[in-house]
């Protein structure tokens, strides 16, 4: 299940990036957030350092929704169950 890593990816775009809560859910697709390819990039140096995984430059695009975002993290050997922290 994508549940922990969709809910940490939310944190980072509500946390970090200031992205209001009530315009992301699971569905909203990183392009409608404004999310570029640099903020993606920062994106995924912040998930490699809690996650412990490996993420390549293009895993995350802005054609993603959060949720699939979040299923290609776990496809490299993310922990769907990962505890998170802002």
């Amino acid at each position: 299940m994508t549940g922990s890593v969709s809910t940490m990816i939310i944190e980072i775009l509500t946390g970090k990036f200031e992205i209001p809560q009530e315009e992301v859910a699971q569905s909203t697709v990183f392009e409608d957030l404004a999310v570029d390819s640099l903020a993606l990039l920062e994106m995924s140096l912040l998930l490699e350092k809690r996650l412990g995984v490996s993420i390549a430059e293009g895993v995350l695009t802005s054609q993603q929704s959060i949720d699939e975002a979040a299923r290609a993290v776990e496809a490299l050997g993310a922990p769907a169950a990962a505890g998170s922290t802002v």
